[in-house]
């Protein structure tokens, strides 16, 4: 891990690049924004920033409890995006693209540490990996579910194989597509779409004694 690196600072009143500056830039579309990035656009690079850095570091909370790290891998992505912002491919997704880059070094960074390879070696400590958390940014389900039920289904999903959670965290809450998730988790297209299925039928069959909440949960995602 990596210490005492230059903070990539947040804008303020004094910096030429004001928010109120740059509130063209989030007009345009993702993949225009991403090539002015590319090519040395501060005001692209602030509008990334703002909008994905909180997000990251959310996502990145679903893998490890080390704020440290997860903070650590969030700097490391972004001072690698600007030294090789030339040599970076085109995205019409900037969110995916950060998601699997940083995915990608946090999960490295993780084994390196041993602490997923340890974590999922014991089968008591497996359930602890990519804990689901139902927040106030990002519900399956917006406004429909008291507080309890919310609870109720957090702690059923965190009940399924880590892997289900994390693609139903992707599929339901981030609403990516099947090929990108497949992506990610490095599995084929096919058996993302399986994982999924098998993830849906898992939650609702932990949750059959929940009448209400099944009902509400099968008309509203269609399981």
């Amino acid at each position: 891990m990596l210490h005492q690196k230059k903070n990539i600072r947040p804008l303020g009143p004094g910096n030429s690049n004001h928010p109120a500056r740059i509130q063209e830039v989030r007009s345009e579309r993702e993949d225009l924004i991403w090539e002015r990035f590319k090519a040395g656009d501060q005001k692209a690079l602030t509008y990334i920033f703002q909008n994905y850095s909180n997000f990251l570091f959310n996502y990145g909370s679903q893998f490890t409890t080390d704020r440290n790290l997860i903070k650590d891998c969030l700097q490391d992505l972004f001072l690698d995006l600007i030294r090789q912002k030339k040599n970076l491919n085109s995205t019409t997704s900037i969110k995916f693209y950060l998601m699997r880059s940083f995915r990608n070094k946090l999960v490295a960074n993780i084994q390196k540490n041993q602490t997923r390879e340890k974590a999922e070696q014991a089968k008591t400590a497996e359930n602890k990996s990519f804990m689901v958390t139902i927040s106030s940014e990002v519900k399956m389900i917006n406004g429909q579910l008291d507080a309890e039920k919310q609870r109720l289904i957090e702690r059923k999903l965190n009940e399924l194989p880590p892997l289900q959670r994390e693609a139903i965290l992707l599929f339901f809450y981030e609403g990516l597509k099947y090929t990108e998730i497949a992506e990610l988790l490095g599995v084929k297209v096919k058996s993302a779409r399986a994982l999924i299925y098998r993830s849906l039928v898992s939650l609702k069959d932990l949750l059959s004694p929940y009448k209400g909440v099944i009902f509400l949960l099968t008309c509203l995602i269609g399981i």
